[in-house]
């Protein structure tokens, strides 16, 4: 595989999984946004919008931000897994 393929990969991945990470660690507030202020991540928005929506549907309401920080931090994980194996292949 070419090395900057690889570059482009590992670095959209690792602003996929940082953003991730940032929303489960700050603190929760009911007009968030989900994207560190850069415009350009607004399907992401759109994804962590999603599981914030479920998650407040499917559990009760003192759970369900604890559900979606969970969501979210595994959904890092695997973001950040995907650029790991990027640079196996």
């Amino acid at each position: 595989m070419n090395i900057y393929v690889q570059l482009i990969g590992t670095v959209i991945l690792l602003a996929l999984s940082a953003n991730a990470f940032y929303v489960t660690f700050k603190k929760y507030e009911d007009d968030d946004d989900y994207t560190l202020g850069v415009s350009t991540l607004e399907f992401y928005e759109i994804i962590l919008g999603a599981i914030e929506f479920i998650s407040s549907r499917l559990f009760p309401k003192r759970y369900h931000i604890v559900i979606s920080k969970i969501i979210s931090f595994i959904f890092g994980l695997i973001m950040l897994g995907f650029s790991i194996l990027l640079w196996l292949i």
